[in-house]
């Protein structure tokens, strides 16, 4: 009995195993392979953590995506708790075919497409650790001297895009009667003027200075930023 069991152990240590083609398979060479990729997802897994410290160096950048890949860099993103801002709109669904009872939702599309805001240290590490993500092409200006964004031009632009009641709150808290603003865009660009009112939404009255009158103005709260 002895000697049979030690007869089929020897048969199986000698078991040959084969691919899809039929060919025989080197177990010691594929398990070394397997090895040097599971060394190289923890490599890029740690390269990708150090996208998401935080620290008083942190500052939001813009982040270019390949077409198509938006949604799924957002939520890589959101898997590795890297602080990013993907800005969406709301937009009607199209109808297909004649059904004209059928129930319709709007659904979210990015209002940049290939487009996304990271708060990240500017360092080779960071850039590194978020190009290991699938669809990534890198921040705008470089890894070197990638261009910064302010954290109000987000809040801004979420208030105007996206409507967001938080980033509406911020702007609102931000400012009282009597601040000084400087009007970002629109026909008064560029010129001062002094907040009159703050509306309950995300409107505000202000009185600019135009050809030495006092015009009174009516704005959005993304259309201003505070003067120090």
């Amino acid at each position: 009995m002895m000697a049979v069991r030690g007869k089929q152990l020897s048969e199986a240590s000698e078991r040959v195993w084969l691919d899809g083609k039929g060919e025989p398979i080197n177990i010691d060479r594929a398990w070394q392979k397997s090895d040097r990729r599971i060394a190289l997802t923890r490599r890029e897994q740690a390269m990708l953590a150090a996208a998401g410290m935080d620290g008083p160096e942190a500052r939001w950048y813009v982040l270019r995506i390949e077409n198509g890949m938006d949604k799924a860099v957002d939520k890589a993103l959101e898997d590795a708790n890297v602080e990013h801002c993907m800005l969406s709109l709301k937009l009607a669904a199209k109808r297909r075919g004649k059904r004209k009872h059928q129930k319709l939702e709007a659904v979210d599309v990015p209002a940049f497409p290939g487009y996304v805001f990271v708060k990240v240290v500017a360092c080779p590490a960071s850039w590194a650790g978020l190009q290991t993500i699938a669809g990534v092409v890198g921040p705008i200006g470089g890894g070197e001297y990638p261009a910064p964004v302010s954290a109000n031009e987000i809040t801004k632009l979420q208030a105007k895009i996206e409507k967001d009641p938080k980033a509406i709150a911020v702007l609102t808290n931000a400012l009282l009667s009597g601040d000084k603003v400087m009007i970002d865009n629109g026909p008064f660009a560029s010129f001062e003027a002094v907040v009159l009112m703050i509306g309950e939404t995300d409107r505000i009255r202000v009185e600019a200075s135009i050809f030495g009158r006092a015009v009174p103005i009516d704005l959005d709260l993304a259309q201003v930023t505070k003067l120090d």
